[in-house]
């Protein structure tokens, strides 16, 4: 110690501590990494910006939504179509944009899959849409005991320009991705070329310089507090930082007097049907129109009628109802409450499918759907009906049979001479050659749209009856307002 410089006694001297007992003394510990300060409480509070606290309200009612087909699906393979949607209602009704699901349209092997934040997924219906408006409603096929949840609806009349604005969908696949912007103008109009071949053009959008890209398209426009407030729908093609997106007073509007204005709005064959249009009067659902033939004419509900309940639960709105309907079991009967006067009425109905409806009144047949755990040997006959002119070795069986229940008299079904116990196996059609070919019936939605198409028009039909296919040609009824 005598030998060291005086300056660096000192300083051993000043780095000495007293000493720390054996058990009191803290291990060897690894000085080579950065060192991680753990934010704390006060911290967070800054980091938690109004962006952050918006998206945190939102981000779990924006989907993404995915179309294929069902083959493609089933495999694996390529997804034909991708956008977003945003929740609207706790059963499970989906905004989004009509060129999002454009091509699922008419496509009856078009399947459309949403995927929720959490990383669920679910088959929807394509309910209704508006093209002139690029807006369409959707339905999760939800489970009994699934939730979801619906986001915060604000106003769009009273935006200011150079206010926040935050995107949220799902731009090039990339599921909840967030961007935010400001609202650069209102009132703004596009002309764009849409997924039918059209030009057609959108008025009275917002513009925002908050990223829209492809995918991003039905997704939310939400405002600093969390709220929606517009619905994307299109970014402008070779320039930067300009998006647009239909006003939430638009697409709340459009909702309710275009996309679930009566139960034969919807577009899904699939969905249940009950035959009536409603109007909202002060509070009340009065029927201003029942279709002839339908459920609620087979009923007895009449015009005028006031619907004031579903089961156990009151409607009020056209909402009410849709949430009730489309909720409805097809193998149960509905309970309605109606007021008829002075007097409360109460009846049951038993739902059809808008698809029966479309081809009882365009053939007059009743048809059901049979599989191949309901009737193995209908179905494998119905096979190799349909493909025996092909001269295949190896066949897939068909999805469904469809069986005719009845026949409504002084039908074109009756006056072709179809009998109860047929099966419908097939459409006769034109390949591209010219060539009369056989077109295969993938389920009872499946004839309905053929049939919408066909309205006024004849077409050939094939029948098999007690092991012999037999064919002759059947008018088509024009649908009217179909």
């Amino acid at each position: 110690m005598n030998n060291l410089p005086v300056a660096w006694v000192l300083s051993l001297a000043a780095l000495a501590a007293p000493i720390v007992p054996a058990q009191d003394r803290k291990p060897l510990t690894d000085r080579s990494g950065l060192q991680v300060v753990e934010a704390d409480a006060e911290d967070m509070d800054l980091r938690v910006t109004p962006v952050v606290r918006a998206v945190q309200k939102a981000a779990d009612s924006v989907v993404s939504i995915y179309i294929a087909q069902k083959q493609a699906l089933a495999n694996g393979g390529a997804i034909d179509g991708q956008g977003s949607g945003v929740i609207l209602d706790p059963a499970g009704f989906v905004i989004t944009n009509w060129h999002v699901v454009a091509t699922a349209l008419g496509d009856a092997n078009a399947v459309v899959q949403v995927k929720l934040r959490d990383g669920r997924s679910f088959g929807a219906r394509i309910l209704s849409s508006s093209p002139q408006h690029d807006l369409a409603l959707l339905q999760l096929q939800m489970g009994a005991g699934d939730t979801v949840k619906p986001i915060e609806i604000g106003r769009s009349q009273d935006l200011m320009v150079g206010e926040t604005l935050i995107a949220i969908g799902n731009p090039q696949g990339h599921s909840n991705t967030v961007t935010s912007g400001v609202l650069s103008a209102t009132g703004r109009s596009i002309r764009v070329r849409t997924p039918d071949g059209r030009a057609r053009e959108y008025s009275g959008l917002l513009q925002t310089d908050a990223a829209i890209n492809q995918g991003n398209s039905g997704g939310a426009l939400l405002d600093i507090t969390g709220k929606l407030i517009g619905v994307n729908n299109a970014m402008a093609v070779g320039a930067e930082n300009i998006g647009f997106a239909i006003p939430v007073d638009t697409v709340r509007d459009v909702f309710e007097k275009e996309l679930i204005a009566s139960d034969s709005f919807a577009q899904a064959l699939d969905s249940p049907w009950l035959g009536i249009e409603l109007d909202e009067r002060e509070g009340a659902l009065v029927v201003r129109e029942v279709s002839a033939g339908s459920p609620a004419d087979r009923a007895g509900i009449r015009k005028g009628d006031v619907l004031a309940g579903i089961g156990a639960d009151q409607v009020a709105s056209r909402v009410d109802y849709l949430r009730r309907l489309l909720g409805a079991q097809l193998d149960k009967p509905l309970q309605l409450r109606l007021q008829r006067g002075s007097r409360t009425v109460e009846l049951e109905a038993r739902l059809g499918t808008r698809a029966a409806h479309v081809v009882a009144t365009a053939t007059g047949l009743v048809l059901e759907e049979v599989g191949g755990d309901e009737d193995p040997e209908l179905l494998r006959q119905a096979t190799l009906t349909f493909y025996r002119a092909a001269g295949a070795r190896r066949v897939r069986l068909l999805p469904v049979a469809l069986r005719v229940l009845e026949v409504q008299p002084e039908s074109p079904a009756a006056e072709l001479g179809i009998q109860q116990g047929d099966v419908l196996i097939a459409l006769q059609g034109r390949s591209g050659w010219g060539n009369r070919m056989d077109i295969r019936l993938d389920s009872l939605s499946d004839l309905a749209q053929k049939l919408q198409q066909l309205g006024g028009q004849q077409v050939g039909v094939v029948v098999l009856r007690d092991g012999k296919d037999l064919e002759g040609p059947l008018d088509v009824r024009t649908l009217q307002g179909r």
